[in-house]
């Protein structure tokens, strides 16, 4: 059994003292991950990619837009701030949806298989390494132009 109070709803007593007893409390708060990216947050720059996080831009070595979901956008950017760096899936679930990651959840591996479609470019090695039971790591060298520098 899980009890699951949002915002204003009371559970009763007795159902919370059943729950308890039986070990089975889950605690859930509002969603807040990721955290939104500042209105100044560096525009990043790799393998001739640009991501411009405050209007959520990314735009392809030919200077066209790219679609991406918020999901994809939001792993993306999980990416771009850790560069080079072995990110595990129970890392990346809790960030992106704030949740446990368990053995049985391809929901992970699923969106970094969507993005590897929009950002590799046919018949050159992925920007996103799978690293065999732990995660991912983002190969690409990434570069952070200031806000300020773009603004003047």
């Amino acid at each position: 059994m899980r009890i699951f109070v949002l915002d204003n709803d009371r559970p009763d007593l007795a159902t919370i003292e059943n729950a308890l007893r039986l070990g089975n409390i889950e605690v859930l708060t509002r969603r807040t991950w990721p955290p939104a990216a500042p209105q100044d947050e560096a525009r990043y720059l790799f393998a001739g990619w640009a991501l411009e996080p405050a209007t959520r831009d990314l735009v392809d070595p030919e200077g066209r837009r790219a679609e991406l979901t918020a999901s994809q956008f939001d792993l993306l950017v999980l990416f771009l701030r850790r560069p080079g760096r072995t990110i595990s899936r129970d890392e990346l679930l809790h960030d992106l949806k704030g949740r446990a990651w368990d053995y049985f959840d391809r929901s992970i591996d699923t969106l970094v298989a969507r993005l590897r479609k929009v950002v590799d470019a046919p018949g050159a090695p992925s920007l996103i390494r799978s690293v065999r039971g732990v995660g991912y790591v983002f190969c690409a060298t990434v570069f952070r132009e200031a806000y300020a520098a773009r603004a003047a």
